[in-house]
């Protein structure tokens, strides 16, 4: 089952059947972990709650059944749990609720995000590491984390969705295609330049949590060229040259650089 756009909404009100518990229990999360308070005063977190299955409530009148078959830490951030979200099927079965990501896997992780951040939806979301809230994550930009020097991450990995979406004037709009590449860096140490000796990839933009301060090409020209982009985003025809610099100039918290798509064609 795959969400819309990856991203499953959870109201504030939740409830979770497991361990035989009588009474209501309260469910929080925290980072990426969920946090059960039983009513005899256990606690219960993150790996801790692999198999229970969480009622997620949209509405008055509409739940869905979401299984955490299965909860372990991310390699490289062990404060990112990568839960095995589940569903169930038309058989009464349970199926990955997650497409696959870059790299086949199929997990995600619920997290709290703030009025206004491009990913949230509600007082929680929980998303696939095949979306951009997930993506952002496992790029280092978690947003219940901070960067080496104390710096808050949760603007940056709010910036990151904007440019993993391609979403240059901040208005949610997304203008990139599925498995796109595109090469990641900021100044606070979390992501560095990875491609700097393949001449293809060009700076593309730089960013903040509002969408991209200027643009030096689209991703896809054929999804919107810069010139439609200007016209529609009037703020942007105001900065001539976009580069590295300028942008950081204009305040841009991270950066990244991509090829120019569909590539051009050379005449022969």
């Amino acid at each position: 089952m795959k969400f819309k756009q990856c991203v499953l909404v959870a109201a504030a009100a939740l409830s979770l059947l497991m361990f035989r518990a009588h009474a209501e229990p309260t469910l929080r999360v925290e980072g990426s972990a969920f946090v059960l308070e039983l009513a005899d005063g256990r606690v219960l977190r993150g790996t801790e709650l692999a198999g229970a299955v969480v009622h997620l409530a949209f509405g008055a009148n509409q739940t869905i059944a979401l299984k955490l078959a299965a909860i372990v830490a991310d390699e490289k951030y062990p404060d990112l749990l990568r839960h095995d979200f589940q569903v169930m099927d038309e058989l009464g079965g349970w199926k990955p609720a997650c497409g696959p990501d870059a790299h086949g896997g199929r997990w995600g992780f619920p997290v709290v995000l703030p009025e206004g951040h491009p990913g949230r939806e509600h007082a929680i979301t929980i998303t696939c590491s095949s979306g951009a809230v997930g993506k952002c994550a496992t790029f280092g930009y978690r947003p219940w984390a901070r960067a080496a020097q104390g710096e808050d991450l949760m603007p940056l990995h709010a910036a990151c969705v904007r440019m993993v979406r391609a979403d240059y004037c901040g208005d949610g709009m997304p203008h990139t295609k599925e498995r796109t590449t595109i090469d990641t860096y900021d100044d606070y140490g979390v992501q560095t330049r990875g491609l700097t000796n393949d001449v293809s990839y060009m700076f593309e933009a730089g960013w903040t949590e509002q969408g991209a301060v200027c643009v030096h090409h689209t991703r896809w020209a054929d999804l919107l060229s810069r010139e439609q982009l200007l016209e529609r985003c009037p703020s942007l025809a105001k900065i001539p040259v976009c580069d590295e610099t300028n942008a950081r100039a204009l305040g841009a918290r991270i950066f990244n650089t991509s090829r120019l798509l569909p590539a051009p064609q050379v005449e022969k």
